[in-house]
């Protein structure tokens, strides 16, 4: 999305060719089409969307995936200090009254 999404951000009209070319391959001539201004404005705004939208994935992947290291260090060491078994490991139904 973030490879996408810089496409579409710098070069709009080679990504509407791209894109043309892939949908329209079934038909005879999808090259000499030409976008019209407002189109091209819209592909750079959608393009933009993307890159936002995919570079903060991938940050919020990292967070998540160091979210989990830290939390299973920190089990582990608390695994080495407890004897009994944690609420954690509880494997039971837990019933609630509403």
């Amino acid at each position: 999305m973030v490879v996408q999404g810089l496409l579409a951000v710098f070069l709009p009209k080679q990504a509407i060719k791209l894109n043309a070319k892939l949908i329209l391959w079934g038909y005879e001539n999808p090259g000499d089409l030409e976008p019209k201004g407002w189109y091209v404005r819209s592909t750079r705004i959608t393009g933009l969307g993307m890159l936002v939208t995919g570079v903060t994935g991938l940050l919020a992947g990292q967070l998540v995936e160091d979210d989990e290291e830290t939390d299973k260090s920190e089990s582990s060491a608390a695994d080495d200090d407890e004897s009994e078994p944690s609420v954690a490991d509880d494997d039971e139904p837990v019933e609630l009254d509403i």
